[in-house]
């Protein structure tokens, strides 16, 4: 698994680096390491999720999110990115909708996920209802279902 170390320009005072409103901004996409995104072997739904973690953790700002997923995708998913309008390209959650259906994980896509699922080898029980509530949730979510 390859690993890709998000990097952005160092602070450098408010003379032609980083500038000083910026400067944690700058030390959290610094430190922010995540593997690529391989459609071939990785469930994009826990990718997403991993990633989405990663941000808030390192106090990334939404409106940077896209920009930074856009670096660990390739293959398919990198298409996806490339293939958005430009008005859209730093707009996250157009980029994840656009992910989401490209890898059919839609109200079908969720709903199948839920029905099929089974208890994975080495898994505990709980880490099984609780991937079965994300799976639940999402089949929710994209049929347009509001929590109670």
């Amino acid at each position: 698994m390859r690993e890709v170390q998000v990097n952005v320009e160092q602070d450098g005072g408010g003379k032609g680096g980083v500038p000083r409103s910026n400067r944690g901004h700058s030390v959290a996409m610094k430190a922010l390491k995540l593997p690529l995104f391989n459609d071939e072997k990785d469930d994009l739904d826990a990718y997403l999720i991993r990633f989405e973690r990663a941000c808030a953790a390192f106090k990334i700002r939404p409106e940077f999110w896209s920009t930074q997923l856009a670096r660990l995708l390739q293959g398919r998913s990198l298409d996806v990115y490339q293939r958005l309008p430009a008005e859209e390209v730093d707009n996250y959650e157009s980029l994840k909708n656009q992910l989401l259906k490209r890898f059919r994980l839609t109200e079908g896509g969720y709903r199948k996920k839920f029905r099929m699922s089974k208890l994975e080898v080495g898994e505990i029980p709980e880490q099984f209802l609780e991937r079965l509530n994300r799976y639940l949730v999402k089949w929710c979510e994209m049929a347009g279902y509001d929590r109670l």
